[in-house]
Formats: structure tokens, sequence, C-alpha cells
């Protein structure tokens, strides 16, 4: 159904992140297109609205938010880096719009959500964790005019010049994710969601999110295992059954997306991915995938791979570290270098490409360490003749491990409050310093490995 001329009753707007002359994180998060299509199919009217990806003066929010009496908005404040110009952004269609309502959402609102609503009038609600259920509650309480909102589930809102946050109640198992597809692309309002363009796309790869919670509880990672059950109220990880993602990436293709990137992995083991490259193979379907791991692929895993997906197919291994102390102390699933290098090694033989990711500033990281993770990169590119060893830097993340437990992890925050955070600028503004290395050192470090990827 057209959304281009019917009143809304919730409108999704994605803000990206100012940089400079740039907007960066340009792909809104996935669950927006799960929340819109969830929302429909319940008989609510809404829409989405990723401004990254708009063309200059596509959209004057204001009016549109007028014309279609719009009753609440909401904007995802998920990825830190993000999190300033979208509370912005809130600000100013409060102003604008004083009477609509706004909610936020995602991984920082939900670990912020007493600060958001104490800091910044203009926001009513604060979703935290999974929002399906919520919201459309939260919405049918908007229509019948009510104003006590205590028994939606995960939400926080505000009572004078307080904020209540309700417990959290829902999260989405296996048989919500099953009920979960791609509808939501029908209420994208812009004009260009192709490739490059934005919604869901990086690098041209339409991002399919498979799974919700993580098996895993890295040092670094703010969506891991511990954030998950005590800011999500999400017990265990889950994922939605093979079959179900098959007949979805079937529905892409007849969209004309055939290239899909699957984000990390939330369970261990290679059941799972098997089990989908088998559908795949089944319904005579042959995407090109790129699968991001926290642990290695097996032999039988990549066998699968090469038989299942079209070239230019490649899988993503975030390593960490070149030194084994390092990886052990920190990353939720251990390997070997060498049994890194085999694993590569077959995949060469195979065929596929395995892009392997590289960091420094992890706690316990020395300075022999660092040279270990440049020996195994050069290595890498040495026996593969290939760009397969790159670096990714990662910031200081609310809710992480060392972020909740820095004495037990050798670190020193700078960044601690929401104010810290929304004041953050930049690739490399940690947030943080190691017993072995102040913040400074850290960023040569991680430029000393960005010049080894580029040998």
């Amino acid at each position: 159904m057209s959304t281009s001329a019917l009143n809304l009753d919730c409108l999704f707007v994605y803000s990206g992140s100012r940089a400079g002359k740039k907007t960066g994180l340009p792909i809104m998060p996935a669950g927006l297109l799960a929340m819109a299509g969830y929302l429909g199919k319940k008989g609510v009217r809404s829409a989405i609205i990723n401004l990254p990806g708009a063309a200059r003066g596509e959209f004057r929010l204001a009016e549109l938010i007028r014309e279609r009496r719009v009753k609440l908005v909401c904007i995802p404040v998920h990825w830190h880096q993000q999190a300033g110009t979208a509370l912005l952004l809130a600000k100013k269609i409060k102003k604008e719009n004083p009477g609509v309502k706004i909610a936020v959402g995602g991984f920082t609102a939900s670990y912020f959500a007493a600060a958001i609503l104490e800091k910044f009038r203009g926001i009513d609600f604060v979703i935290r964790g999974d929002a399906e259920v919520p919201l459309l509650e939260l919405l049918r309480r908007l229509k019948r005019g009510g104003a006590d909102f205590s028994a939606v589930k995960n939400l926080a809102w505000r009572v004078g010049n307080g904020a209540v946050l309700n417990p959290i109640g829902y999260f989405a198992g296996p048989a919500m994710l099953a009920g979960l597809d791609l509808t939501g692309l029908n209420y994208v309002l812009n004009r260009n969601a192709t490739p490059y363009h934005g919604v869901c796309f990086e690098d041209g790869m339409f991002t399919y999110v498979h799974g919700r919670g993580c098996a895993d509880n890295c040092s670094a990672c703010g969506g891991g295992r511990d954030f998950q059950k005590n800011f999500n109220g999400r017990p265990r990880a889950a994922v939605k059954a093979p079959a179900s993602v098959a007949a979805d990436f079937a529905k892409l293709a007849a969209r004309g997306i055939t290239e899909i990137q699957l984000p990390l992995s939330p369970l261990p083991g290679d059941a799972y991915y098997v089990e989908l490259f088998r559908r795949l193979l089944e319904i005579k379907l042959k995407p090109v995938l790129k699968v991001e791991l926290c642990g290695l692929p097996s032999k039988n895993l990549l066998r699968w791979f090469s038989r299942a997906l079209a070239p230019g197919s490649r899988i993503t291994i975030f390593a960490g570290s070149g030194s084994e102390k390092v990886r052990r102390l920190n990353r939720g699933r251990f390997y070997t270098n060498e049994q890194l290098i085999a694993i590569l090694r077959h995949a060469a033989g195979l065929g596929i490409n395995i892009w392997t990711g590289f960091t420094s500033g992890l706690p316990f990281e020395t300075r022999r360490d660092l040279l270990a993770t440049a020996a195994l990169m050069r290595r890498i590119k040495r026996l593969f003749n290939a760009d397969r060893a790159g670096v990714y830097v990662f910031s200081l993340e609310p809710g992480s491990p060392l972020f909740e437990n820095p004495g037990k992890y050798g670190i020193t925050l700078r960044r601690r409050t929401l104010e810290d955070f929304l004041a953050q600028e930049g690739k490399y503004d940690m947030g943080y310093s190691t017993e072995h290395f102040p913040e400074s050192e850290i960023v040569r470090n991680l430029k000393f490995l960005e010049s080894v990827a580029r040998e």
C-alpha cells in the first residue's frame, strides 16, 4: 500500500551522524524495517525516512509531520557515534511541531534512558531493548488519549521532572523473529533506496539481521551477552530460522537485491549457516553474501559456502589482535594464529576470500603484542598475495565489559556519561587509555597498523 497520502500514526526518521561536511553512518538500523512491517500487519500506519540517503530538499520534516498528522516520531539512538545528531534532530522536530510525541530507542538510548529523558525535554519516551510490541502498545495508548503508560513493557517515560523506567518484559524470540519480514521496505519514503543511497545498504550490500543478542561477551563490545541481559532484558541470543531467511533472500532477489551481508554471528558453531546454505541450494538461489564471524569457520562450512554462494561472496573474521594472549583475554571465541592461517589457506584453495580484521587498544596489549599483530598481518598478506588483513577502529562503547568494569581490564575511562559520548569527535576519539598505552598512543598504534595494511 502506498504511504504517500495517508495520515501516519508513526514516522521513523534516521538522522545519520554529522562528520564534518559529510554524513557518517549513512546506513540506518535494519530493525526499523522490521518494526514498520510489524506495525503494518497490526493496522498501524507508519513510514520510514533515511535522511542520509535523501536528496537535498527531498523532505521538509516539519511540513510532512503536520500534513500527515503524525502522532509519534521515532528516532533511532542506536550507535553512540550518531546519538548527538539524533538528539539534536529530536529537539528540532519538537520545536517545529510542539504537539507531536517523540520516542527514541536503540542500544545507546537503552543504556542512557533516564539521562536522555532528564536532559532532553523534547523527548517523551525511550523504548529500551526490543521495541516491536512495546511500540505497538504505546501507539494504541496514545490513540486512546491515555496519559498512564506504566503498563507498557520496556518503556521509559517522563512523569513531572523525573523519569520512570518500566520493567523490561519483552524481547523478540525465534517465533517473533520468524514473523518479521521485509514488508517494511514498502514503507520507505526515500525516492532512491538503491545501493549506495541509504536505507539498509552498506558498501552496496543489503544488511540483513538474522538474529538478536549474542552468546559471547567480548571485552570491547557494547552488544554482547551481558549488555543484552542487563539493558535489553534478553536472556539468550535468538536467530531467525534458516528456511525463513532463505525465503527473505528470495524476496530481496525479486526486488533486484542479490548482494547481502549478514552481521556478526550471534551463535557459535557452524550448524546454522550450513542449514542456511542448504536451503539456498534447495531453492536454487545464489546470492553474493558477506558473512561476518566472531570465530573461525570449519572446513565443512567453507565447503558449503563455496557450493551455495555466488562469486564475490566473502567472509570477515574479526581476529582483534595478532597476539594470542590478547585474543584469549578479550575475544569470546579463541583460536590460535596457526589455526587462523590453516583456515585461510583452506579457504584460498576453495576460492573463498576471507578478510581478517585487526585493531589496537584492546586491554592488556603491550608494545610486543602490537608488533605481533603487525607481523601476523604481513604474514597473511605475504602468504595469500592479497589484501586479506585490514584494520578496524573501535572506540569506547557504553555497556561493554571494559566500560562496566574498567578496573578488571586495566582501563582508565575518559568518557563516562551521556554528555561525554555526545561530545566525542571523529574516528580516533577513543575515550579511554589502557595500562600500557595512553589514548594518544593507541591512536598512533592504529595508524601504524593501517600503514601496515597498505604496504
